[in-house]
């Protein structure tokens, strides 16, 4: 492995779970060279490793813009999301079991012992002398004084000890220049958990009712500096609660502003940090009102990663506004004609 590492770049990868079986079961040990994901063509099977740092090795199932979709062949489904990777370590081959014996092979005592094999067979070519020889047997049932040939015996003592010497030491500098780690990798992702069962309480969010009201203030040279849009407040909102106003530009960038129960209204103006992304261009962009709760109990924020539960975004109450932009304060707002 040492040397198919420094010639040709494989990876060793022993298996440790077996969701690529039946035909690589956990304990195998596979070859692997990395390729570029170019390369990877659909049904090979690729080894990755995840941006925790766990290697993982499932059958490529699809190639897309957001990176290889990974599956197990013994899954049902395919890995949960895609990997977003430039290089991918093929495999090339796998043997059944003979992982658990490269990784057996592997520990420290391992090397302490096959350095002791080659410290013994150095002893015999060079130090070990036997001058008594061997006595061999007469055909006749006696014995002579003809001795084995020591010569030849020390000379085949001698080649193998130089060649096991010159391979183990071309085997530890190949170590020391070009470490070979024998990887493990997982083939699925299990766990085990207790559920346990109580009573369940079913909630739904209030959705607002009826439709919005938008007016126009300011005035100033013709020119309305902002738009305050009304709605209805919801008849009874859930512990916790809150609106949310969901802001989608004709970009579909979409932005939320929070606002409290007893509230039932927001003002669009320069001063909204989520229009900065409207200023210098002139569209029309859409506010509708939701109920929504916080994971963290704190308001709605800009980004909405915080909502917990909101009430259905498909049937929430909405509205146009359209903006102009306009040089200092003579920014334009216009609310759609009743």
């Amino acid at each position: 492995m040492t040397l198919a590492a420094l010639l040709f770049g494989l990876k060793p990868l022993v298996f440790v779970s077996g969701s690529m079986g039946p035909g690589i079961p956990a304990g195998s040990l596979g070859l692997a060279v990395p390729t570029p994901v170019e390369d990877v063509a659909v049904g090979d099977v690729v080894s990755v490793v995840t941006s925790d740092d766990v290697r993982v090795t499932h059958r490529v199932a699809a190639k897309t813009e957001a990176g290889l979709i990974l599956k197990g062949d013994a899954n049902p489904v395919a890995d949960l999301h895609p990997y977003a990777v430039d290089s991918a370590d093929k495999l090339l081959v796998s043997f059944p079991g003979v992982g658990y014996l490269v990784s057996w092979l592997s520990q420290p005592w391992a090397y302490f012992l096959g350095g002791l094999l080659c410290a013994y067979l150095l002893y015999v070519a060079f130090f070990k002398r036997d001058g008594a020889g061997k006595r061999l047997k007469d055909p006749a049932g006696g014995t002579t004084d003809e001795q084995l040939p020591k010569k030849s015996i020390s000379k085949m003592f001698l080649g193998l000890s130089v060649l096991s010497t010159i391979l183990s030491a071309g085997l530890i500098s190949g170590l020391v220049m070009h470490p070979v780690s024998i990887l493990t990798t997982q083939a699925a992702f299990t766990g085990s958990a207790k559920a346990t069962t109580g009573a369940l309480t079913a909630r739904s969010m209030p959705t607002v009712p009826g439709t919005l009201k938008c007016t126009t203030t300011g005035g100033i040279l013709g020119a309305a500096t902002s738009a305050e849009v009304v709605w209805s407040p919801a008849t009874t909102l859930p512990p916790g609660a809150k609106y949310a106003v969901r802001v989608q530009s004709v970009a579909g960038d979409i932005r939320y502003l929070s606002a409290n129960a007893g509230t039932e209204k927001i003002s669009f103006n320069g001063g909204l940090s989520l229009l900065g992304l409207l200023f210098g261009k002139a569209q029309t962009f859409e506010a509708r009102i939701l109920t929504a709760t916080t994971t963290d109990g704190a308001a709605v924020n800009e980004q909405g990663t915080n909502i917990g539960w909101s009430s259905p975004v498909s049937s929430a109450p909405k509205i146009s506004i359209d903006y102009k932009p306009g040089v200092l304060i003579l920014d334009s707002y216009s609310c759609p004609k009743a």
